[in-house]
């Protein structure tokens, strides 16, 4: 079957939306929001500019889309309950060119807009699925020892980083990691 003009076009289209969102999420991670242009984004994507607005509409709804990409709670929620510890640190620390949320989150913080769209997707995105894996009486402090352990991980390991949590993380800690996660799970 022959590709069609409008395919063609459509998938030129996804890549390019991909494009803008890549460059954004490394713009927001690397500048922050307020201090990010669309300029600086679309420069990083090889696009024009009004491909935003195109898009997304604007610099914080693309900061939305771009945040929205990197958050998903089946990174989480997709592994077995009985061995989740050491899965999801064998997930945590295997470092394949995901974009990490954080940089991200982090970089929001300073301005009130974009703060307030991160709370609400990671509340949407991650803390409430995370919650439904969880299930039980207990389960949304189960979400919440589990983003705590998370964040504190990411924190020192991309934005803080410590030797400790770079690369190759020490045997020692790495099962100490596997115990508290699997702990979440199984208390």
């Amino acid at each position: 079957m022959a590709m069609t003009i409008s395919d063609a076009r459509a998938r030129d289209a996804d890549r390019t939306r991909q494009a803008i969102l890549h460059a954004a999420q490394q713009i927001f991670a690397e500048k922050g929001f307020a201090e990010a242009g669309i300029r600086d984004i679309t420069a990083r994507a090889g696009v024009n500019q009004s491909l935003v607005s195109r898009y997304f509409g604007g610099k914080l709804k693309l900061f939305e889309a771009a945040l929205e990409a990197a958050l998903d709670a089946r990174l989480m929620t997709d592994l077995p309950k009985q061995d989740f510890g050491k899965q999801i640190v064998a997930r945590f620390t295997d470092e394949t060119g995901r974009t990490s949320p954080l940089p991200l989150m982090f970089a929001a913080a300073a301005d009130s807009e974009a703060r307030a769209v991160a709370e609400r997707l990671l509340r949407d995105r991650v803390f409430e699925p995370l919650t439904q894996w969880f299930d039980g009486e207990a389960a949304h402090v189960k979400a919440a020892r589990f983003m705590m352990v998370s964040i504190g991980f990411f924190t020192y390991r991309d934005q803080l980083r410590l030797a400790e949590f770079a690369g190759s993380v020490d045997p020692a800690l790495r099962r100490w990691l596997e115990a508290e996660f699997q702990a979440i799970v199984d208390d």
